[in-house]
């Protein structure tokens, strides 16, 4: 087919859906590993859903920072100290920080998206501001030189208000979110070719080039049409644009280094293990295959040098005879059952029922050993060192749909930018003569996940010292501290 019997509706209403969904081939090669020394910082976030049951995730009264037992039974942060299951102890590689608080303003189920931005949520259910990874990656040009500038990817839903997704561009535009493994592997892996198949590189460089024919037909017509719009349509053209140059860098051929270290091209994922993707869709039994593709990808994207960025909105069984055994309602069943002592109910007195901590528990367990598969393939291959992961959620106590004391986790080595191997737990929102405050009440002194990104962005060299948007700005001045 030629340039021209391409339809312009089709090419724009392609790239409007973002490079990622907008499937042109691409070339890429991997360069020399350098030595872990010189290995730029990658990020990883990870959103899992119904919050914490606190009493199996919490500091113990025995623990302390740097000595802390997380392999007692029924312990939700398990996973991180299992050699048998995962090869080694990721206890070393471990952050783990209490009484961290999204002040979104808005229900629980609506505050992820929050955890990126550090934004309060509008009534048409959008952040403020653009999410770290994109401030980063895009505003800041850390994911220029990488064939894949970010990657959103989630499992599940692909709805992209607040409440199902981490990544927002400026103004809090949301950005697409892959569900489909096997549309993720092409937009990261199409055209993977290793210098010694050359005739997957010829083949390879072919359709670069007509990739980049196309491309040059589109600017050139978006170019003519542009002086014919108004104001609003040429702000629409210039997303477009945008776009375009996304997909022109991932297009471009790199130096020929050759593949070197541990990067391979991972095998495409069988489209049969998950025939549904969809919640409410019958996809829920297909969840547990697809996350754990997601997330091999996610490991060999990094590793390769693909990415630098990726998020991951993670979903939970709800199923009948779901692999937990838990209710098929996994929301209704078990978030909302959750009955807390004083450690999960943000002070409040009272005893709380035991029988309900437990089935959330195990399904906290289980979200953090889909966090432990990734580390064990980043190590696996090399590039868990460089990698900083980033672990939340939407909200605490899921009974009360809090957002105060959110279970955040950071895991890694992240370059030794921050030091691993500890519990770090920050002073007490509420004073205790009032435990029911909010952030709206006199005596409330949370510390909320701004400082958090701050100090992640600090760590990518980004000298930045605010974050987010608050009503008040101390909740978005400043470094957390003790990170280092």
């Amino acid at each position: 087919m030629s340039a021209r019997g391409i339809t312009r509706r089709g090419l724009l209403g392609a790239a409007a859906a973002g490079g990622a969904a907008f499937s042109l081939p691409r070339l890429f090669e991997r360069a020399a590993v350098a030595t872990a020394a010189d290995q730029p910082l990658n990020f990883i976030c990870l959103y899992h859903p119904h919050g914490v049951s606190a009493e199996f995730w919490a500091m113990k009264a025995a623990d302390s920072e740097t000595s802390f037992d997380i392999a007692y039974d029924k312990c939700s942060l398990q996973p991180f100290d299992d050699a048998a299951t995962y090869g080694k102890s990721f206890k070393d590689k471990i952050l783990v920080l209490e009484g961290i608080d999204h002040l979104s303003n808005a229900s629980a189920h609506d505050s992820a998206g929050t955890i990126l931005t550090g934004s309060r949520i509008d009534g048409n259910k959008k952040p403020a501001n653009s999410s770290l990874d994109q401030f980063l990656a895009v505003e800041k040009g850390l994911g220029a030189m990488t064939p894949v500038t970010s990657i959103s990817m989630g499992v599940g839903i692909d709805v992209t208000e607040s409440g199902f997704s981490l990544s927002f561009g400026p103004g809090g535009a949301a950005l697409p979110k892959i569900i489909d493994p096997v549309q993720a592997f092409n937009v990261l892996f199409a055209n993977f070719s290793l210098p010694d198949d050359p005739a997957a590189r010829a083949a390879a460089e072919h359709k670069r080039k007509v990739g980049m024919s196309i491309l040059d037909f589109v600017r050139g017509e978006i170019g003519d049409l542009r002086p014919k719009l108004g104001s609003s349509e040429q702000q629409k053209l210039d997303q477009h644009m945008t776009s375009l140059r996304e997909i022109e860098k991932r297009l471009q051929t790199t130096t020929d280094a050759g593949a070197a270290g541990k990067c391979a091209l991972p095998a495409k994922p069988d489209a049969k293990l998950f025939p549904k993707l969809k919640q409410y869709n019958d996809g829920e039994p297909y969840f547990d295959a697809i996350t754990d593709a997601q997330i091999e990808l996610i490991a060999n994207a990094i590793a390769c040098g693909v990415t630098r960025f990726a998020t991951l909105f993670m979903n939970d069984l709800s199923f009948a005879g779901n692999p937990l055994g838990l209710p098929a309602d996994n929301h209704s069943d078990v978030a909302h059952t959750y009955d807390p002592s004083p450690v999960g109910n943000n002070g409040r007195p009272g005893a709380g029922t035991p029988a309900t901590w437990e089935p959330l528990a195990k399904f906290n367990r289980y979200s953090y050993s889909k966090v432990a598969k990734l580390m064990q393939r980043l190590d696996a291959l090399g590039a868990l060192d460089n990698t900083l992961i980033y672990c939340a959620s939407d909200m605490g106590n899921p009974s009360l749909h809090s957002t105060q004391n959110v279970p955040t986790l950071l895991a890694g080595g992240a370059a030794g930018k921050f030091r691993m191997g500890r519990r770090l737990r920050m002073a007490a929102d509420c004073p205790s003569s009032n435990p029911w405050c909010d952030p709206t009440t006199a005596g409330f002194s949370g510390l909320t996940n701004n400082h958090l990104l701050v100090a992640i962005a600090q760590a990518f060299g980004v000298n930045i010292d605010s974050f987010g948007t608050q009503v008040d700005p101390k909740h978005t001045t400043g470094a957390l501290s003790g990170l280092t």
